[in-house]
């Protein structure tokens, strides 16, 4: 069983190399990897391409046979594929034309590669705006935010301040009380020191009526009595 390399197998199959290694690499054709001069390469056997349904032929052969590109074009241009086929074997050798052929699809590959990178492009900017959206959400919702703050603070340093001027209020109505209580303590001190005077005050009245008593009925019982003399009470003091 002879192996062939995938560029021999292109040139059999009228198929490019890359469409090849397209089809290796979906596991729909099976490829030994040996190692070569530029390093390992793909190998593979005509019975590998035919399980691949990848149909050999001869160039000349392959060169007769409508191309696939051309049989996948639309009905349209169905009418001109004879002529064009006389044409291109009259006039392009048969191994230009695979050339061609491989040229073709690869651009097709090569086409489809940079659609599918810009439909990639347009998805990543799609995706772009969309965080940009939420980028100037996030950012109104945090200016926002930032608002509400600032006045929940001021709000709150307005009744801080208010609390602090009540406090103080109520430290300057205990100082008052305080001063208060202390002119009360005073005066009950003061009231009780006047109502012991006013016994004692009493008191000595009290006495010096009986003096009186006794010295007029003495005068009384004994008008002339030798030794006798008018006797005055004392005065109360009149700061008294």
């Amino acid at each position: 069983m002879d192996r062939m390399s995938l560029r021999e197998a292109a040139i059999k199959t009228a198929r490019s190399v890359t469409t090849l290694r397209r089809h290796i690499r979906s596991g729909r054709l099976h490829a030994e990897k040996i190692p070569g001069r530029f390093g390992p390469e793909y190998f593979v056997t005509v019975e590998h391409l035919l399980t691949a349904g990848l149909e050999t032929a001869e160039p000349a052969v392959a060169a007769s046979r409508p191309s696939a590109a051309l049989a996948r074009r639309p009905a349209a241009e169905a009418a001109f594929l004879p002529s064009l086929e006389m044409l291109v074997r009259e006039t392009v050798p048969a191994a230009l034309f695979q050339e061609l052929q491989m040229k073709h699809e690869q651009l097709l590959v090569q086409y489809g590669m940079v659609r599918a990178g810009g439909l990639r492009v347009i998805e990543m900017q799609a995706e772009l705006e969309t965080r940009r959206r939420h980028l100037e959400d996030a950012q109104a919702e945090n200016t926002r935010v930032k608002d509400r703050l600032s006045r929940e603070a001021g709000e709150l340093r307005k009744r801080l301040r208010e609390a602090e001027l009540e406090l103080e209020g109520r430290r300057i109505e205990a100082a008052a009380l305080r001063e208060k209580v202390r002119a009360l303590e005073m005066l009950t001190r003061n009231t009780v020191t006047n109502e012991t005077i006013d016994r004692k005050f009493s008191d000595v009245v009290e006495q010096l009526r009986r003096v009186d008593r006794l010295t007029a009925e003495h005068e009384t019982a004994e008008p002339g009595a030798p030794g006798s003399w008018p006797w005055h009470p004392p005065q109360p003091d009149p700061e008294h």
